[in-house]
């Protein structure tokens, strides 16, 4: 991978932490990812990793168990003929924002030929029981609908940006979220209602600024609509219809 790309990845991925476990808690190698350089196998098992856990933290749909990839353990890639490329990925993670480690994470991500989208296959050993979670979502539940506070808003960035992204990658293309540039919340009922417009930063691709509305129910499935546009559109040009003049490239799904 040229220079450049690599040093664009670890720029948009500084927000994973760089902290190491305490000597003798973990018997393998591990891969800082504050190391001044990574070279082109490290930064694609790290695009991977990072793949799989966005595609883990959509569809726990928990606020309160959001991952990030601290470091890189044993990794490994084989070709399947006619099939893709299979990575085997074991990393360490912690919380997404509030830096807690949650434990150890082994991934099986396939590339297929005939597609991009991974299918991917993640367990990870958690370090807080599913009473704890949700405990800790039902609290964040109680104070979204009583405040809007922007640290906690960014909650459910993270899970829509962890979504678009995971859909949005390929096996040589990775993407995460840059900025927040808008957030707004409603309370209907039971359920909350966000809307906000990211920018979704690729290590080797164009931009993406996208436009997410996400609804949440304690009782029901995280939900995410979203529609992405590349740089080249501003957040104030796109009106998200998909019929504005001129050219780019545009994407539209929902989980509904």
């Amino acid at each position: 991978m040229p220079r450049m790309a690599a040093l664009v990845l670890l720029l948009l991925l500084a927000a994973l932490g760089s902290a190491r476990p305490s000597a003798g808690r973990e018997p393998e190698q591990l891969l800082p990812l504050s190391r001044g350089k990574l070279d082109a196998s490290e930064l694609q098992f790290l695009r991977v990793a990072q793949t799989a856990v966005q595609y883990l933290n959509y569809q726990q749909g928990s606020p309160s168990f959001l991952r990030r990839v601290v470091h890189l353990g044993k990794t490994s890639v084989r070709n399947i003929p006619g099939v893709g490329h299979e990575y085997s990925v074991r990393f360490y993670t912690k919380h997404i924002q509030t830096g807690q480690n949650l434990g150890k994470c082994s991934a099986k991500v396939l590339y297929q030929k005939k597609t991009s989208k991974p299918m991917i296959e993640i367990s990870c050993t958690d370090n807080k029981g599913a009473d704890q979670i949700r405990k800790d979502d039902f609290n964040l539940y109680r104070k979204l609908k009583a405040t809007s506070s922007s640290d906690e808003l960014k909650y459910f960035a993270n899970i829509g940006s962890s979504y678009i992204a995971w859909k949005q990658s390929s096996e040589y293309v990775g993407y995460a979220m840059k900025e927040i540039k808008d957030a707004k919340k409603r309370v209907r009922g039971n359920t909350l209602e966000f809307d906000y417009t990211v920018l979704i930063g690729s290590d080797v691709s164009k931009d993406l600024y996208c436009h997410m509305n996400i609804t949440w129910n304690l009782e029901l499935p995280i939900k995410v609509k979203y529609e992405c546009f590349t740089e080249d559109i501003s957040a104030e040009s796109a009106d998200g219809s998909g019929e504005e003049s001129g050219s780019y490239d545009y994407f539209f799904e929902s989980n509904f």
